[in-house]
């Protein structure tokens, strides 16, 4: 009897520590997983909060990597009105397309104005979509390299960042102006010429090919001649697809700095949860 209770008491005693160092690790796991969580989610706030301050203030045009080019049906239109001046018949009716280099310059520094002008708006947008992303797996996306966080983010939120950040970025391509023209006027004049354009090469097809046999328009314009179609008057998908494309990359760019550098993590938490990735080096 008395060795049955001692095998018993052991025995219970097995399972309470079991138990104990079970649950102890459960919520150490936990609390390690919603540390990360937590370090991940404030070191997006922090790109966006320094991604929204550099393109408000400096803009996306001063730096290539987030200009707002055209799209490639305007760059196409544009290559194919300076090939087709070289064409006799054809050069005396494009001054009716109103295609010159003026309106390509104004659309490119006006997209990039409108951006620029709707960039304070993403703040508040931004901190939304990264409050109420789910992260199921902290540990891999910290331990992902460079701007994986980021990615994760863009994977995870862009259709509905891409939605609310579409009104701000219409409202300010209707009211930023360059020699009292938005960009919304600027693509519609840019559109209407296009489609006159298209009108006319088909008008003229039989002189443009001639002009590309003999040479007189190189092969390289005359793809661009062959992609001129009609366009869709609307270019704000356009716009603001571009726009959210400069913000992650800023928000990426700063993320890898704190990644990397010890002196970029200014919370405790940042510094406690960042800083297991200077332990791997």
């Amino acid at each position: 009897m008395f060795r049955k209770s001692i095998v018993a008491s052991v025995l219970t005693f097995g399972v309470a520590a079991f138990t104990f160092t079970s649950c102890d690790e459960e919520t150490l796991n936990a609390f390690t997983q919603g540390d990360t969580v937590a370090a991940l989610k404030e070191a997006l706030g922090v790109g966006v909060n320094v991604a929204v301050d550099r393109l408000s203030t400096e803009g996306y045009f001063e730096d290539a990597a987030t200009r707002i080019g055209l799209p490639q049906e305007a760059v196409s239109a544009f290559t194919a009105v300076q090939a087709l001046q070289k064409v006799p018949g054809v050069s005396s009716v494009l001054n009716e397309v109103g295609l010159g280099s003026d309106l390509q310059d104004n659309l490119v520094t006006l997209f990039n104005d409108a951006a620029k002008d709707a960039a304070p708006e993403a703040a508040s947008i931004f901190a939304g979509a990264i409050r109420d992303m789910s992260v199921q797996d902290g540990e891999q996306i910290l331990f992902g390299g460079s701007g994986a966080a980021t990615t994760y983010l863009k994977d995870n939120t862009y259709t509905g960042l891409q939605g609310a950040f579409h009104d701000p970025i219409v409202n300010s391509m209707n009211n930023v102006k360059i020699a009292g023209m938005t960009a919304t006027n600027a693509w519609t004049k840019f559109a209407t010429g296009n489609n006159k354009l298209a009108g006319y090469i088909n008008q003229y097809r039989s002189a443009i090919d001639f002009a590309s046999k003999t040479g007189v328009i190189p092969s390289n314009a005359m793809t661009a001649i062959n992609n001129v179609g009609e366009v869709n008057t609307d270019i704000s998908d356009y716009v603001t697809g571009k726009a959210l494309d400069g913000l992650f990359l800023r928000v990426s760019q700063k993320e890898d700095d704190i990644r990397t550098n010890a002196a970029s993590r200014t919370s405790d938490l940042l510094k406690r949860v960042f800083g297991r990735l200077d332990e791997n080096k």
